[in-house]
C-alpha cells in the first residue's frame, strides 16, 4: 500500500468516525422553542415545572416528548403534546453505521437525545369558554 492510499484510508475512517453519534455534537441534547398562543398573555405550564407567558422561549431536553399546559381566565384550559421527531442528522449516523458497521453510533444519539428535534415554534390557540345554561327558575 503506497503512502497516500495509507492516508487516504485513515482519513475515511476518521471522517466517519466523526459522524457517529454527530447529532447530539452537531445540536446538542437541548433545543429552544418558542410558544406563541392565541390569545397572548396566556399561562403556560411544561412538564408540571417550567412556568411562562407566552409568547415565551423554553429549552427542552430532546430526550423525551414534553406535555404544555395552557390556560387563561374566559378560555377553557387545554393540554398540547411537544412531539419530538427524527433529525436530519440520523442520515450522518446511518452513513457512518454502513461504513463501520457499528450500531453504537446511531445508540448514542438515541440516548442523547441528538437523534431527535422539535419544531422551532408552536402556535396553539385556546377556545373561549361557552356560557353555561342558566336553569330556568
Amino acid at each position: 500500500m503506497t503512502p497516500t492510499r495509507y492516508w487516504l484510508g485513515a482519513l475515511i475512517i476518521l471522517a466517519t468516525g466523526a459522524l457517529t453519534g454527530c447529532g447530539t455534537w452537531m445540536h446538542g441534547e437541548h433545543q429552544s422553542v418558542t410558544l406563541f398562543t392565541t390569545p397572548a398573555d396566556t399561562n403556560v405550564v411544561v412538564d408540571d415545572v417550567v412556568h411562562l407567558l407566552a409568547p415565551g422561549t423554553i429549552t427542552l431536553s430532546r430526550k423525551a416528548d414534553h406535555r404544555a399546559t395552557f390556560a387563561k381566565d374566559g378560555y377553557d384550559p387545554a393540554t398540547y403534546t411537544i412531539k419530538r421527531t427524527w433529525s436530519w442528522w440520523v442520515v450522518g449516523d446511518v452513513f457512518a453505521c454502513a461504513i463501520i458497521f457499528s450500531p453504537l453510533c446511531i445508540m448514542h444519539d438515541i440516548d442523547e437525545g441528538g437523534y431527535y428535534t422539535f419544531d422551532d415554534k408552536i402556535y396553539f390557540t385556546l377556545d373561549r369558554k361557552t356560557p353555561e345554561s342558566v336553569p330556568a327558575k
